[in-house]
């Protein structure tokens, strides 16, 4: 492909990806929050509920040009709105410029991406994934392998004649997580993984299978998905439990020891009760037979048909996560971006060495 057509298609996957990352902003702040995406139709100041104007909008620019302030209440605006922006537009290229061959894997890639982006944000603040998002990055993992499969593209054909391949990996990155979940708790009685993340995994192994190449194995790219995100945990988690611990002593000095690490200074609360073994696999058939998308279609239908529906707002949750605690959804989105980006010249580096020394 010519250069020039390179630079150009880079360029405009990185206007786009920031006029992205703008929305991206607005689905943080108000899907955990139990708001709507659709109305208020415009952005607003959170702080002075001003609505915006199209010069409060303009991706990166409006935000440096107004002094990182709200031109209304002059309120400070978080750097991350800047950063979210930034960061879609960053990866957008990086995808495009990686999958200027595959169109289809583009297009993947970047709505996946896209998605994964307010999945990581809202994880961090709140240690939950929402199970709209969480499905939506199923649909597009297994979208693109139906599409392979319908343009009978290499490396998208039915295994033993009847399985789509992104359902294999849906099903290996449930069980590779789900056994991480099932051992924290049998190690110490502890979830050591949200079911959140699992349901997350289950989405990223359907797309890795899209990704690898065609003269591998279609599981060719999961050990080193497992290993680059474990990998990212332990490198960056340190740093997030230091800065959560300085944020919640910065916040509330008066707040007792208990209250901070989430429980409650009612002594005759009675605690909860255990999850059992079979609590937590079944949790994992839970994923496995996509329990979250019946949960989500029967929701939807008892909207049309009129009944309550009630909101979730998890900014107003009394449930406080330990100081100790990371989310594991943002090493996961980590990892799974470095095994597209890397993940196959690690693994022939890795197998390389192992032939050698053979």
């Amino acid at each position: 492909m010519p250069i020039q057509l390179i630079v150009f298609w880079t360029i405009t996957a990185f206007v786009f990806g920031i006029i992205i990352g703008s929305f991206l902003n607005v689905v943080i702040w108000r899907l955990p929050r139990g708001g709507s995406l659709v109305h208020p139709a415009s952005s607003y100041c959170p702080n002075c509920k001003r609505s915006l104007t199209v010069l409060d909008l303009i991706p990166l620019f409006s935000f440096l040009a107004l002094g990182c302030k709200c031109r209304g209440c002059k309120q400070a605006i978080s750097w991350r709105y800047f950063g979210v922006e930034l960061l879609t537009g960053c990866l957008f290229a990086a995808l495009t410029l990686f999958s200027l061959n595959d169109p289809a894997n583009a297009v993947a890639l970047l709505l996946f991406t896209a998605l994964l982006i307010p999945i990581t944000f809202i994880d961090l603040d709140f240690f939950m994934i929402p199970d709209s998002l969480n499905l939506l990055v199923l649909l597009v993992a297994v979208g693109r392998d139906a599409w392979g499969i319908s343009q009978h593209e290499p490396g998208h054909e039915l295994l033993w004649g009847w399985l789509p391949r992104s359902i294999l990996g849906a099903i290996v990155g449930t069980l590779i997580f789900g056994f991480v979940r099932i051992s924290g708790w049998l190690w110490k009685r502890v979830e050591a993984m949200g079911l959140g993340d699992v349901l997350l995994a289950r989405a990223m192994g359907a797309l890795l299978v899209s990704v690898t190449p065609v003269s591998g194995h279609p599981l060719r790219l999961f050990v080193m998905f497992v290993l680059l995100s474990c990998a990212s945990g332990l490198i960056v988690g340190p740093a997030l439990i230091f800065l959560r611990t300085r944020k919640i002593k910065e916040k509330g000095d008066s707040l007792t020891a208990v209250e901070m690490s989430g429980g409650t200074s009612e002594i005759e609360e009675e605690p909860e009760p255990e999850s059992s073994f079979m609590q937590q696999a079944y949790a994992i058939g839970y994923v496995l037979w996509l329990g979250d998308l019946w949960e989500y279609l029967k929701a939807k239908l008892d909207k049309l048909q009129g009944k309550p529906i009630p909101s979730v707002n998890y900014e107003e949750d009394d449930w406080k996560p330990d100081p100790t605690a990371i989310p594991f959804g943002p090493f996961l989105s980590v990892g799974f971006l470095l095994t597209v980006f890397v993940g196959e010249l690690l693994t022939n580096l890795y197998l390389t060495r192992v032939l050698h020394w053979n």
